[in-house]
């Protein structure tokens, strides 16, 4: 018996034949209907979401594009800038950063997510699973609540999703040409978050091993795609490097932000294994709750190429988990990267199913979620929202500009939403003794610090207000002595 040649790469790895066909349309239309719903109604309040677009303004203030500052002039170089040159160019036409320019890019970027996510199932599984991926990776609450954020998750994310859909059409590395484009989006995905954009090669390099061993490792070595990679990824960290100085730059920001920030935990417990669980079943919902069955179908499958397949899933999802549990600084948005690798497992779950109905029922499930999701939404928002309220100390600094300095309060939120540079200040004494050397300015104190004072204050309250929960009051110096200036009032000399 004569056994026939394997194929230099399997059937399905080729590229599908054909305009994009209506399912692509469906996708598409549901991503933009279902991410852009409530689009620039959030808020941003918090120090993570208000950083990138106060640096976005200091681009565009003050030209600083290759390193952006903080109100504090000092350039920001845990994250590459990436982030922040998609949101000035997004407020470039206004002229200004608002909440819809900064979060713009992060939209577009998701809806990528949903768009490349249907392209890969297309090409693994077929029409019927990839518009089933599609339809669901947009309607998880990873996508949707980064899809509304200004910070560079998204980004990343898509980057990823490119670098996975190339690894993919390389025929698993088989074919040069598409090992130049992963390691090029491996790249740009680094300029978006660092050392997190080499994800994707962790989950190629898993994926071979657990396939072929380590034979199979030399498929992965592409010379143009690693120059590629470089040229993109190394230049702006020499510049960081050049201004941050080598032992805060290396000490601060290569092993503390970017290695020992994912892959360093100072203590194990029993929420040492809980807490990422939690994240990573949060980020999933509502698809979590068929991931089992999808799983458990996918652990089964008997066919050895449909096994291949999905193997690159389970593996996908196994290695971004481990990668982001063993972290000792825990976000649920570092999860973020599950979302596309389930719903590409449901889809193909959906696609082996014998339910006459099975069209119907996920399409009315896949309603519900959106229906429930839009309520959820619109409750959620003003309540949000209102964790925040600036307006008396925008009603003093309207009729009396002054510097601004805070202290316990999150200085980036009243930064960008104040639309000024507030300073942090270290204390309200330290405050006190430079209004006395003659500097004008407002302290915004959390009352928890302004209760722990003793004595009497020189300090007049002029406002209070609620920044990101915590509760604050505006203080004017000119009662701190004769060389003290009021805010607003002419300096002598």
């Amino acid at each position: 018996m004569t056994v026939p040649a394997r194929p230099k790469y399997f059937p399905w790895m080729r590229r599908q034949p054909g305009r994009p066909s209506w399912r692509f349309a469906l996708v598409a239309l549901a991503a933009v209907v279902v991410l852009g719903f409530n689009f620039g109604a959030r808020g941003l309040l918090t120090n993570d979401d208000t950083r990138f677009p106060v640096m976005a303004r200091d681009v565009l203030v003050n030209g600083h594009w290759l390193l952006p500052a903080l109100p504090d002039g000092k350039p920001h170089l845990v994250k590459p800038p990436l982030v922040v040159w998609l949101i000035a160019l997004a407020s470039w036409p206004a002229g200004a950063v608002s909440v819809r320019t900064a979060v713009l890019p992060s939209l577009l970027e998701a809806i990528g997510v949903v768009l490349v996510t249907y392209g890969l199932g297309r090409r693994l599984f077929g029409g019927d699973a990839a518009v089933v991926a599609g339809l669901t990776v947009s309607t998880t609450v990873g996508i949707y609540s980064m899809a509304h954020s200004s910070m560079p998750d998204m980004a990343q994310l898509l980057a990823v999703m490119g670098a996975m859909l190339a690894y993919v059409a390389s025929g698993f590395g088989r074919r040069r040409g598409g090992l130049v484009a992963f390691y090029g989006l491996i790249g740009v995905g680094s300029l978006a978050k660092g050392a997190a954009g080499f994800l994707p090669l962790a989950i190629a390099l898993a994926d071979t091993l657990t396939s072929e061993g380590t034979r199979g490792l030399k498929r992965l070595v592409s010379l143009p795609g690693f120059i590629l990679l470089a040229a993109l990824a190394v230049p702006w960290w020499i510049v960081a490097a050049a201004s941050g100085g080598q032992d805060r730059f290396v000490g601060g920001v290569v092993y503390n932000d970017q290695l020992f920030w994912y892959f360093l935990r100072e203590s194990w417990g029993w929420r040492t294994f809980l807490e990422p669980l939690g994240h990573a079943l949060a980020i999933l919902v509502p698809w979590v709750l068929v991931l089992p069955f999808a799983a458990r179908r996918a652990l089964r499958e008997d066919d050895p190429e449909t096994a291949r397949r999905t193997r690159l899933l389970l593996v996908w999802l196994v290695t971004v988990f481990v990668f982001m549990a063993v972290s000792g600084n825990q976000r649920e948005r570092y999860y973020l990267p599950l979302c596309p690798a389930a719903a590409l497992l449901v889809g193909w779950w959906y696609s082996t199913l014998a339910w006459r109905a099975r069209a119907r029922g996920f399409a009315a499930a896949w309603v519900v979620v959106v229906a429930v999701g839009a309520v959820a939404v619109k409750v959620h928002t003003p309540r949000f929202n209102a964790t925040t309220d600036l307006s008396a100390v925008r009603a003093v600094l309207a009729r009396a500009p002054a510097p601004l300095y805070s202290t316990d309060v999150p200085e980036l939120v009243l930064s960008f939403n104040l639309d000024r540079p507030v300073l942090i200040n270290p204390s309200y004494r330290a405050f006190e003794r430079m209004v006395r050397e003659g500097k004008p300015g407002y302290l915004i104190i959390s009352d928890r610090v302004l209760a722990t004072q003793a004595g009497d204050t020189c300090m007049s309250r002029v406002a209070r207000g609620l920044a990101t929960r915590r509760e604050f009051t505006m203080l004017d110096p000119k009662g701190c002595g004769a060389r003290a200036s009021s805010p607003g009032a002419p300096r002598s000399g």
